[in-house]
């Protein structure tokens, strides 16, 4: 069974999951904004904390109006790209950073919201996005313990009273640098450890949650797989039914006309009655016996050999069955290059010769009617190879995704079910291999059916 690949921590690409993403970032963003106003309300009127109030307030406008530019931006652009996304949550713990700076600095009990931040990156983004926001984050946490508030001119900023004018002030929570100096060295080491702590909490929390993550995908992935398994299992187990069904209904009539055809044959060649009734009797018997062939085959291709023999053949005797199944123009199309003629492989012989050769007449359609289609047959160390390579119109990614799906075809109606590629898979995988399909857009189209060489029993 071949996996689908998909990247591990994408970011969400389709419009849907990408705005559900970011509306819940919004979410976040006005919950903050909401908490942090209260939060600023009461500090500054009850508690009776001075706070640079006219600044604290610029900050959460800020918040507030960038959120409902960034809900404007949501309703007109079909995706969020990442970098969008990546540059909110930046902005957002800048101005987390400046807001706890002037509200207590690393003594603010609320330095924790930093990690909303870090887990909600840390599950979105991809992995260098999530590291580079918390690497940020540490760096703007540190920055509490450094930056003078003076340098950003915190004093001129703070107002004389609280909301009820007259009332003491108490000194702001925030020591200075000098003020740092003055601290307890138990206090100092306190600050220092938070600080530690925070940054080994950060860090730990990006990698388990990314493990956590990139665990959770490849379970889909599998999941996925084995949907795309079962799906394709129905599929098949339906073509088989229906093929046993069609063998079991035409079987008598087709067997009573095979019947009548062999006397009326062997009646008129006795008498010796007009040719061409001799050749219509013929002609009856052979495409009676084409038309069992094709319902043995269809059971055969839905994955029973229906008895056939699993006896060893030359390789160069089952590539000599595939080129006589064609006409005389199309066999001088057809160049072979056999690099393993003489090995003899255990293969139901049938079976083999109708799939490589529908993997063929792929190429002579897909083909201009002078260009030629290679068959090349060589073999590893692991795998037995039938490569078929045209230089037709090729494929687009979108046809070369769906090529292997029952009855998904490209050909006009009435040349073709859309079957061959999904059987050739299905022939493929019952002997270990798998069927490669390479192709470029007006560049021809290279596919590739393998058999495992521990299945098919090869002999030197």
């Amino acid at each position: 069974m071949e996996q689908k690949k998909y990247p591990s921590a994408i970011w969400p690409v389709n419009k849907a999951t990408a705005n559900i993403a970011f509306s819940w970032l919004q979410h976040l963003r006005w919950g903050a904004v909401l908490c942090q106003a209260i939060l600023i309300l009461l500090a500054y009127s009850y508690l009776e904390i001075a706070l640079p109030i006219i600044f604290v307030s610029i900050i959460i406008l800020f918040e507030a109006a960038s959120n409902l530019f960034f809900t404007f931006l949501t309703r007109r652009k079909k995706i969020i790209p990442e970098w969008f996304f990546g540059l909110v949550m930046f902005l957002d713990i800048i101005l987390l950073t400046v807001l706890l700076y002037y509200t207590g600095g690393p003594m603010n009990p609320f330095t924790f919201l930093y990690l909303v931040h870090i887990v909600i990156g840390a599950i979105l983004m991809r992995a260098y996005w999530s590291w580079s926001l918390t690497v940020f984050t540490v760096l703007c946490y540190s920055s509490l313990f450094v930056v003078d508030p003076k340098v950003f001119g915190q004093l001129p900023l703070m107002l004389p009273g609280g909301f009820i004018g007259g009332v003491d002030i108490q000194a702001t929570c925030h020591p200075a640098v000098t003020e740092y100096t003055l601290l307890s060295d138990h206090l100092k080491l306190h600050l220092k450890g938070m600080l530690l702590a925070f940054a080994i909490t950060a860090f730990f929390i990006v990698f388990f949650v990314g493990k956590i993550q990139k665990a959770l995908e490849e379970h889909q992935q599998t999941l996925v797989s084995l949907e795309e398994e079962r799906a394709r299992s129905e599929k098949l187990s339906s073509l088989a039914t229906l093929s046993a069904g069609a063998a079991h209904e035409f079987s008598t009539p087709l067997s009573t006309i095979a019947v009548a055809a062999g006397e009326m044959l062997h009646q008129l060649k006795e008498e010796k009655i007009d040719q061409g009734l001799i050749d219509d009797a013929q002609l009856i018997k052979d495409q009676v016996k084409a038309c069992k062939d094709i319902l043995y085959q269809m059971a055969a291709d839905a994955g029973e050999h229906l008895g056939e023999a699993l006896e060893k053949y030359k390789l160069g005797h089952i590539v000599s069955k595939i080129i006589n199944e064609f006409s005389e123009e199309d066999q001088t199309r057809i160049k072979v290059d056999n690099q393993a003629t003489d090995i003899s492989i255990r293969l139901p012989m049938r079976t083999t010769v109708r799939t490589v050769k529908g993997l063929i007449k792929n190429g002579l359609d897909a083909s201009q009617a002078a260009s030629s289609v290679f068959l090349k047959c060589f073999y590893d160390e692991n795998f037995l190879y039938f490569q078929v390579t045209d230089h037709g119109c090729g494929m687009d990614e979108e046809i070369m995704t769906r090529a292997r799906e029952p009855f998904f075809t490209t050909k006009e109606q009435g040349k073709g079910l859309g079957l061959g590629l999904f059987l050739a898979q299905n022939v493929a995988e019952q002997f270990g291999g798998e069927l490669a399909i390479s192709s470029e857009k007006l560049d021809g189209t290279v596919v590739t059916i393998s058999f495992a060489l521990t299945h098919i029993g090869i002999e030197l």
